[in-house]
């Protein structure tokens, strides 16, 4: 009986950490395009993660040994949807900034930064949370800062307000702590989950 070819791994590569990250630059487009427009990009990103890369040699190189079909390959475009639909260009912008450069930063500093455990936390460690805090923070604000100037400067998107330092520290604090929960099937999911209700709930009183 011929046995499965092997999938091929990036065996304690940054890599995927690294691309999670730069998806996360795909944000500047929402102050270019209208909302169709960034709708049609994030449903885009979901065939491609959902139907073409899990065929393709790099696609699979990119999975983890024990991911599920829901995992972060799947999870990243369908948590960008939903933030792409709910909230306006430049609140959007922000929470996917924490979604891409705060788990980014996470993952590559928690597993190369030696730092105790997070009030005993079995994976995280202050370290990685202080860096999903620190990235997450500042790409949300450029990211921000980004599509309201990019919107301002073409005039067809309205991006809404920027939200304020306060308030993306804010988002970026209760983000990192749901991150601890390790809420199924993914952390991309109730990372947006948390931004966005946190964009929402405090949207004017910071």
């Amino acid at each position: 009986m011929s046995q499965p070819a092997a999938r091929p791994a990036l065996p304690g590569s940054p890599v995927r950490a690294l691309l999670h990250a730069a998806m996360g630059l795909n944000a500047l487009w929402l102050g270019v395009l209208p909302r169709a427009g960034a709708v049609a990009m994030a449903c885009a990103a979901l065939l491609l993660n959902w139907v073409v890369m899990p065929r393709t040699r790099w696609g699979r190189a990119l999975e983890r040994p024990d991911e599920r079909f829901l995992g972060g390959l799947r999870t990243y475009p369908l948590a960008v949807l939903g933030l792409v639909l709910l909230l306006p260009p430049a609140e959007a912008a922000a929470a996917w900034g924490v979604l891409a450069f705060g788990d980014s930063a996470a993952a590559l500093v928690g597993a190369r930064v030696r730092s105790p455990a997070l009030l005993g936390h079995r994976k995280a460690t202050w370290a990685g949370s202080g860096a999903f805090v620190l990235a997450g923070g500042v790409g949300a604000l450029a990211l921000a800062h980004g599509v309201a100037f990019l919107s301002g400067a073409l005039g067809w998107v309205h991006a809404g307000p920027v939200p304020s330092p306060a308030l993306l520290g804010a988002v970026v604090l209760v983000a990192a702590l749901v991150d601890l929960v390790r809420i199924p099937p993914d952390d991309n999911l109730p990372c947006a989950a948390a931004c966005a209700a946190s964009l929402h709930l405090l949207r004017g009183l910071l």
